[in-house]
């Protein structure tokens, strides 16, 4: 059971989140991921009393705390929420996942015929959470942000174990929005070698480079956050991308598999014409009269290169003229004797 044959690679993944708006603008959202060119969206099921711990405080890229409690009640989605986004999704075509934070949304997910999970990094070393998780039989997308790789190791073993069908590592950088310089993409090349698994990667940074460089390493799935708007200043949104944005990264990633092409070096179409046109021919450099012995001062090398190559002028040296042969001609064999 291979999730990705049924889609591009890489598996492109619009971040909705939370209920972080209204259920209209949510729902707009789905539409909206679909017309920029996502494969996937997905949401964030839990429950706040689940989740944390009242007392518990977030303390933000800015310095502010925020109660977690609060926060994640402020904006959970409850089942009527998830019918809807699911609905629009079918309405519009587009598969979807969700990511749990507790067995009961695992349940839940279930009873909507959920295809595949995605773990967040903050679960990468809740082990009985995956361990139930992989025994439902799904594929799993699990981001490894915040970790340790003895820590990924003790998660990939764990999932393993309980007969998970497809397990795909995401590297993650857990900030929002995350910098360049701390993306570390060549941890998707450490992942891979050390668990043989495919790598994709969680991108919290501020546009589509690094989705594009991962894209070039191999990454087979691409998640990304978006937003309608960045004047929503919804949660994450720092990190989310506007449909403009996220269009211009689906065609960027799309574009990277068709620029890398196979390897062979070798004259393309459309290359045809500019070497014709590009390359260089001998040219007689002054009038040739019949007879005379060819010497290397009455020979140019110029464009275009639809005569003889430079590399045959040695092999005119010291032969006689077949005819005369005005200035800037095109030199042929047929010139020579």
């Amino acid at each position: 059971m291979d999730i990705l044959q049924a889609f591009p690679k890489p598996l492109i993944i619009s971040e909705l989140g939370a209920k972080y708006a209204s259920m209209d603008v949510m729902e707009q959202m789905v539409t909206a991921s679909r017309e920029v060119g996502a494969d996937m969206v997905k949401f964030q099921t839990y429950r706040a009393a689940t989740l944390s711990t009242p007392g518990s405080f977030f303390t933000m890229e800015d310095g502010q705390k925020v109660s977690q409690y609060d926060f994640f009640q402020q904006y959970e989605l409850g089942r009527h929420e998830h019918e809807l986004l699911i609905a629009r999704c079918k309405a519009e075509g587009l598969a979807w996942l969700s990511t749990p934070s507790h067995t009961t949304d695992v349940d839940m997910l279930e009873e909507f015929g959920i295809a595949m999970y995605k773990t967040g990094s903050d679960d990468l070393t809740n082990l009985p959470f995956l361990r139930y998780v992989a025994e439902r039989q799904k594929p799993m997308l699990v981001s490894t942000g915040m970790s340790s790789l003895g820590e990924v190791e003790a998660a990939v073993e764990a999932i393993l174990a309980q007969g998970c069908p497809q397990l795909i590592l995401l590297h993650c950088v857990s900030s929002y929005p995350a910098k360049h310089e701390d993306a570390n993409l060549r941890a998707i090349e450490t992942l891979r070698s050390a668990f043989g698994l495919p790598i994709g990667l969680s991108d919290h940074t501020t546009d589509e480079f690094t989705s594009v460089l991962a894209t070039q390493m191999g990454a087979v799935v691409i998640e990304k956050h978006f937003t309608l708007d960045h004047a929503l200043k919804m949660p994450d949104h720092q990190a989310s991308l506007d449909p403009e944005q996220f269009k211009r990264l689906v065609d960027r990633v799309r574009l990277v598999p068709k620029a890398m092409g196979d390897g062979v070096k070798r004259v393309l179409g459309t290359e045809q014409k500019w070497r014709e046109a590009g390359r260089k021919s001998l040219f007689s450099a002054n009038a040739i009269a019949k007879g005379q012995i060819i010497a290397e001062r009455d020979i140019a090398i110029r464009r275009p290169g639809s005569g003889l190559h430079p590399h045959r002028m040695s092999d005119l040296m010291g032969r006689p003229a077949a005819k005369d042969i005005p200035a800037n001609t095109l030199l042929g064999w047929e010139d020579f004797a």
